[in-house]
């Protein structure tokens, strides 16, 4: 049995976005802007710009573990 793709759109530049198993929280980039995208809901599949919450914590210091240096914790989409 063949998954599903669902497809969402890039709030940046409205391109189609496919992903095979969309999960709440999951991070992507837009191949067509470049723009980092966040699942914020899974039915209908909604696409938002992902926002690093460091950001949020500029005064606090930050915390010792990281996201890995080559995958940027971002995944890639299938298109």
């Amino acid at each position: 049995m063949t998954a599903k793709k669902e497809i969402g759109y890039c709030p940046e530049c409205d391109s189609r976005i496919r992903l095979n198993t969309p999960r709440l929280g999951q991070r992507i980039q837009c191949r067509e802007c470049g723009t980092a995208l966040e699942v914020v809901v899974l039915t209908p599949l909604e696409l938002d710009w992902a926002f690093d919450d460091s950001a949020y914590h500029e005064g606090e210091q930050r915390h010792s573990r990281s996201r890995s240096a080559t995958s940027g914790g971002f995944e890639a989409y299938d298109d």
